[in-house]
């Protein structure tokens, strides 16, 4: 069974079918700055928290922090380095530098993409690199739908924006999961070629 994939694109499909039934509020929710956004802020502060935390036992430990590191990064992003609730020093600074209070939206947005890598990259490594850090199938196949339905979001003008909020949302709730799993002991170097075998 795929839990976490098949969650992923249930969620999706309820979305897809209040877009349709309720247009007006399923926008509203999923508005930039709205309830969903600020929803995504507090899971993904909640995953540096948790990569951070599984970093100190992890049989990968330096991977589980550049994980932090990187979701620390993408938070301050996502915040425009404070600018979203009310501290705008920095994101002034940003916006001078890049013309937009955040690095992945500059030039014209196309810089979005430099932030994927890393995520594409730890979801597509074999598991000897990464070790009990390692995604399991289930989280995998769970990146490559959210993934594809990222791809056909950004497919609809009309809803684009809301599609990326929502997405972004079920891509950092299933960050913290992984965090939270490594963080339970399955990223400690004791782990057995069983136990990883199982979560293949």
């Amino acid at each position: 069974m795929l839990p976490r994939t098949i969650t992923a694109l249930t969620i999706a499909a309820v979305a897809v079918t209040a877009a349709l039934t309720s247009p007006a509020w399923t926008a509203a929710l999923l508005a930039k700055e709205g309830p969903a956004e600020h929803a995504s802020h507090a899971v993904l502060a909640a995953a540096v928290v948790a990569w951070a935390l599984a970093g100190r036992r992890a049989d990968r430990r330096a991977v589980a922090l550049a994980m932090a590191g990187f979701l620390a990064l993408v938070l301050v992003e996502e915040v425009d380095w404070g600018s979203v609730y009310g501290w705008t020093t920095i994101g002034e600074r940003m916006a001078g530098a890049f013309g937009h209070r955040n690095m992945h939206n500059a030039a014209r947005g196309s810089s979005y993409l430099l932030f994927a890598l890393p995520l594409i990259g730890y979801f597509a490594a074999p598991r000897r690199w990464l070790g009990g850090l390692a995604p399991s199938r289930d989280e995998r196949w769970a990146f490559v739908a959210i993934a594809g339905l990222f791809v056909a979001g950004n497919m609809s003008a009309a809803w684009e924006r809301a599609a990326q909020e929502l997405l972004e949302l079920l891509l950092y709730a299933l960050l913290l999961a992984i965090g939270l799993r490594v963080g339970r002991g399955s990223g400690r170097t004791g782990l057995t070629t069983a136990a990883v075998r199982k979560d293949s």
